[in-house]
């Protein structure tokens, strides 16, 4: 996904204050991580970059989507 139709997945989404990726790995203020992740993302033109990146926001994204349901 392009930077943009991430920010569009994360439009109208309640974000959780506080979210864990896995074991050790507690991102504690989701809007921050989620507006310096997706800067990342639009900035960086290297794929070594901007693939992890990418990675964690689908994440971040899908474990939101999981809790909705």
């Amino acid at each position: 996904m392009t930077a943009e139709e991430f920010e569009a997945a994360f439009h109208g989404i309640e974000l959780p204050a506080e979210i864990e990726l896995g074991p050790g790995a507690v991102i504690k203020d989701v809007p921050l991580f989620l507006q310096k992740e997706l800067t990342i993302l639009k900035t960086s033109n290297h794929p070594r970059i901007k693939e992890p990146v990418a990675y964690r926001l689908a994440l971040v994204l899908e474990i939101i989507k999981a809790k909705e349901l």
